[in-house]
């Protein structure tokens, strides 16, 4: 069997998407020592408010005079009572929800702890959602790694670190992954569909794409299920 590495910034609390990814790879590296996107999925995700609307539930972090910082290197602003509000969000919209008991305990424990560091909250909440859906992979941060270059070449150097053959991606990233490369490095790209992933949820009308946390607390143990049989991917 052909090795497959998969590799994503390590986003706050992401949409189901990146837990395929997690679940199909053999192994997962976390790109942390890339260049913080402002306004993106590393500080920020959507939950479902009883209002049947999306709910952005944001990490403040401080910006001023760090345009360049990686990611590893975010630091969250301790002026705002961003915790309390981010899980009592969770509470007042998911109280009802047929699982939210289950996990209430775990993820009050995750938000009411100090946290400095943007990169050790979401690692904190992927390894919790992790242990849900039972994912047992080898985890990496690039950070950690030898590898060097920039965009698609940063990413081939990951991979051969690794000894992967296979790399799993996003078919968004056919915009900007430079396929040449991987063929001549003869790794093998094998990209996942992005499609509408509907299951069961409170308040109304389906909202595609929220957090993964929407999925757990309305499906239970049968997350990780309904994950695997929604994608398949193919290589190129």
């Amino acid at each position: 069997m052909s090795k497959i590495i998969a590799i994503h910034q390590p986003n706050y609390i992401p949409w189901p998407g990146f837990f395929y990814k997690m679940i199909t790879s053999d192994v997962f590296v976390f790109l942390d020592d890339v260049q913080f996107s402002r306004r993106s999925f590393t500080h920020r995700n959507r939950v479902k408010g009883s209002e049947c609307n999306a709910i952005w539930l944001t990490v403040p972090v401080c910006k001023k005079g760090k345009f360049y910082q990686n990611i590893n290197e975010v630091l969250i602003k301790t002026t705002s009572d961003w915790q309390k509000k981010h899980f009592g969000t969770l509470l007042m919209n998911y109280a009802n929800a047929p699982f939210f008991r289950y996990y209430k305990e775990e993820l009050q424990r995750i938000y009411s702890q100090k946290w400095d560091r943007l990169v050790d909250l979401n690692l904190a909440l992927l390894r919790f959602v992790m242990g849900v859906f039972k994912i047992e992979k080898n985890l990496y941060l690039s950070s950690e790694l030898k590898a060097k270059g920039e965009k698609t070449e940063k990413l081939i150097s990951i991979i051969k670190e690794l000894d992967g053959e296979v790399y799993l991606s996003g078919s968004g990233a056919k915009n900007y992954l430079d396929e040449n490369l991987f063929e001549k490095e003869k790794i093998e790209l094998a990209y996942y569909h992005y499609g509408l992933f509907v299951y069961p949820q409170l308040w109304g009308k389906f909202i595609p794409n929220l957090s993964a946390l929407d999925l757990l607390f309305n499906c239970g143990d049968e997350a990780r299920t309904m994950i695997e049989k929604k994608w398949g991917h193919e290589k190129t």
